[in-house]
């Protein structure tokens, strides 16, 4: 060990220095008074300690947020162009409320997403093609195109009985239509009720902006279907 270009907090003649590390037993360090002690361990213990400590914390933090107590969406509302939400955490959670989830780290996300534009288009397909969504809320022109694509539930099939019953007066019907890449049609499908007419109720005079009716559809196979089911009557009975 080149004591004299050490750069430590004990002297250079403390007793410890004259053996190397590797040496010093559990006696030689009982001997030493408390602050050589402590001055020996922050020389060759501390920063190994400290890292080993951090790197502890972080297992435990990651194992309680990602195991014990991780974040989830229970509902998601997708608004596109022409339908624009105008506070999108507030109306996130009234619906939170509105469903009666209590665990803080359950959320409801509500998002906008202008189709035209190229990234938020491209974020919407990301969404719709990964099978991660529940709820869309759209305009009347825009409700057609999507219902072309086949990517909204059926709602004769999807919802119970006793609520397809009570909603059908406004129910809004599109169908899947398929198309060559030079835009021939190659198939078209039954007229289906894939909307719900929400216009002129609470929740678009409060929160939805829409030059035309609007329209809420439920995606083909929603993440979270019960609190689908429960949410649709916030949108339709108020």
């Amino acid at each position: 060990m080149d004591i004299k270009n050490r750069k430590t907090t004990l002297s250079d003649d403390a007793e410890i220095y004259n053996r190397s590390k590797d040496t010093v037993t559990k006696e030689d360090l009982k001997n030493l008074p408390m602050k050589q002690k402590w001055l020996y361990f922050k020389d060759y213990y501390l920063k190994g300690t400290a890292a080993v400590l951090a790197g502890v914390i972080l297992v435990c933090y990651l194992v309680y947020t990602m195991v014990l107590n991780p974040h989830k969406e229970v509902l998601s509302v997708m608004c596109l162009t022409g339908s624009y939400v105008s506070a999108p955490e507030e109306l996130g959670r009234e619906l939170k409320d509105y469903l009666g989830i209590e665990r803080k780290n359950d959320n409801v996300t509500v998002a906008y997403y202008d189709l035209e534009d190229s990234q938020m288009n491209m974020a919407y397909m990301t969404i719709v093609g990964a099978g991660q969504a529940d709820l869309i809320i759209c305009p009347y022109s825009l409700f057609e195109r999507q219902a072309a694509m086949g990517i909204f539930a059926d709602l004769s099939r999807y919802l119970p009985p006793e609520m397809y019953e009570r909603l059908s007066d406004r129910m809004v019907t599109g169908q899947v239509i398929e198309t060559e890449v030079d835009g021939s049609v190659t198939y078209e499908g039954d007229e289906l009720p894939y909307g719900i007419d929400i216009s002129g109720g609470a929740v678009c005079e409060e929160y939805i902006a829409s030059a035309e009716p609007t329209i809420l559809c439920v995606f083909g196979a929603p993440v979270n279907s019960e609190h689908v089911l429960q949410a649709i009557p916030y949108f339709t009975d108020r």
